[in-house]
Order: C-alpha cells, then sequence, then structure tokens
C-alpha cells in the first residue's frame, strides 16, 4: 500500500505569518505608546467660596442697562453717523433712513400753504370790504354771509394745510433715530443701503448704554434666595483672573424669579430659576468690558 508524503508549501505559511505581525504590530502600539502630556488649564479655576458663602455668575452689563434701538418707521439707511465705541450725547444723531419721499411732501405743502395764505387774504378782504359798507340796502345778508363764509373756509384750509406740513416734519423726525440717553455705542448694525424693519429684532440696529458706571447682573438660584440681604459683602472675579478680586456695592435686588440665563457650562440645564442682583463695579475697572462674566461671591445672611 502506498503511503502519502505531506509536504508543507510556502503559501500555507502566508496567513499565520501575517496574523502574527499584525498581534505584534498592535502590541507594540499599545505598550510603546508615550504617555500624553497633562497640559496646565488656560486658566485657573474660581477660587472655592468662603463657607457659607453664596456663588453665583454675573455679567458685565452698563449702569442704564442695554438699550437695544430700532426704527420707528420702515425704510432704507441713508447715514451712519457714529461708529462703535462712540461717547454720544442725548438727542444726537445716530443714523438716518431715506427722506427723499417726505422731502418733497415736505415741499408741496409748503407750496400749498403759501397759495392758501394768499386765498385766504383775498377771502378775508372781500368780507371786510362788503362788511364796510354802512347801506344796508347796498348789499344782501346772504352776500354778506357768504363772503364770511367764504373768508371762514379759507383760513380752514390753510390751518389743514399747515396740520398736514406738521405731520410731515415729525414723520421726517422720525426717519433719524437719536440717541436717548447719554452713553457709549456699544454695537451697531445699522449701515448704508441695509432695509431697516420697525420692531424688534433678533439682533438691534444699535445697542448703547451708559457705562460711567459699570453694573454686575448676578444670578443666584432661589433656594438661596432667603440668604441674600442688601447688606451683605460681595466680592467678583472675572474668568481667567481668579486672584484677583474686587468688591461689589449693591445697588437692588430684581424682583421677578426667572429662568437661568448665564450657563457654567454648555448643556447646563436651564429649568432652573434664579434671583439677580445688581452690584456696582468699583468705578475705573479697566478690565470690565461690558458682557464679560464674573464669579461672585456673596456673604449669606443669617
Amino acid at each position: 500500500m502506498a503511503k502519502r508524503k505531506f509536504s508543507l508549501r510556502p503559501t500555507s505559511l502566508i496567513l499565520p505569518v501575517l496574523a502574527a505581525a499584525g498581534l505584534g504590530f498592535a502590541l507594540y502600539s499599545v505598550l510603546w505608546r508615550p504617555a500624553e502630556a497633562v497640559s496646565a488649564p488656560a486658566s485657573a479655576p474660581p477660587a472655592t467660596p468662603a463657607q457659607g458663602a453664596i456663588a453665583g455668575i454675573g455679567v458685565v452689563e452698563p449702569r442704564s442697562e442695554f438699550l437695544n434701538l430700532g426704527v420707528e418707521l420702515p425704510g432704507v439707511v441713508r447715514q451712519v453717523f457714529v461708529q462703535v465705541g462712540d461717547t454720544v450725547v442725548k438727542g444726537q444723531p445716530l443714523f438716518a433712513l431715506d427722506q427723499r419721499e417726505v422731502d418733497a411732501e415736505i415741499a408741496t405743502l409748503s407750496a400749498a400753504i403759501a397759495s392758501a395764505d394768499i386765498s385766504a387774504a383775498d377771502a378775508k378782504a372781500a368780507y371786510e370790504l362788503i362788511r364796510s359798507v354802512d347801506d344796508p340796502r347796498a348789499v344782501s345778508k346772504d352776500e354778506v354771509d357768504r363772503r364770511r363764509f367764504a373768508a371762514d373756509l379759507a383760513a380752514a384750509r390753510t390751518g389743514e394745510l399747515r396740520a398736514q406740513l406738521a405731520a410731515a416734519q415729525t414723520r421726517k423726525r422720525r426717519l433719524t433715530v437719536t440717541a436717548p440717553i447719554d452713553g457709549r455705542i456699544l454695537a451697531l448694525n445699522a449701515r448704508p443701503g441695509e432695509y431697516a424693519l420697525a420692531g424688534a429684532l433678533p439682533e438691534p440696529l444699535v445697542r448703547m448704554g451708559d457705562t460711567g458706571r459699570l453694573h454686575v447682573r448676578v444670578e443666584v438660584d432661589e433656594e438661596n434666595a432667603g440668604k441674600l440681604t442688601a447688606t451683605a459683602k460681595a466680592q467678583g472675579s472675572f474668568r481667567g483672573a481668579s486672584a484677583d478680586r474686587v468688591s461689589l456695592s449693591f445697588v437692588r435686588f430684581e424682583p421677578y424669579v426667572q429662568p437661568k440665563q448665564n450657563l457654567a457650562v454648555a448643556g447646563q440645564r436651564v429649568d432652573t430659576r434664579v434671583v439677580q442682583v445688581l452690584y456696582a463695579l468699583p468705578e475705573g475697572s479697566d478690565a470690565a468690558f461690558v458682557g464679560r462674566q464674573m464669579d461672585v461671591f456673596i456673604e449669606a445672611g443669617k
């Protein structure tokens, strides 16, 4: 009986060799991977508050709060008179809408008033003339009344045109947006050639405020509302400068408890309700940009 001869072919060794090489590479990648360097945080975290202190997140805002300005009448922006960062006074023009149509209306009404004044003067002179006749038999009473009515009608027409002119001039003034208070321009979204809609907008055309003294609007969880007092001492530090604390002066409590707006981290739940407390920053706080966040610690009342 013939015996079979078994021989190892080179091709039968390829798969085991490849598997062993892959396993070796995987072990090398895992065992010899360099340890990742732990980088230091960009800024130190806020210091832990004192025992019993109330912590809250605050946002710097103008003393007047934010004033979001819009237009009373829609139209195309023609001129912008200010830039971001400008200091303005009450009544100073900020930007103006297209006024060509209302200017033409004012010119038309002015000419109509001039013509109506002449007609009214003529009607009044005719009435005075016929009324000055001494002999009642020379003119009838109906003629006198007709002349009087004509003079009164001409005068009334002049008054009507003057009222229309005043309305057009008022409409022209409404096409120019002016500063309601003394303050500083914080944001500007009005640009020549763009159409400005009336009413509340997602981004106001002009945002301004009185930055002569800055305030911090602090949100405190409503669970700690009973521990807040107007005489409690408060300190705050800006994000990125936790070691530099500044003393804050109490301004007022907001009487309405509302949902939390300033979140400590992204994705935080917003069903928390908070009490808002306003504090004043020391005068001359150079690092206090409007809108900057602060970590605020308030002494808890007993």
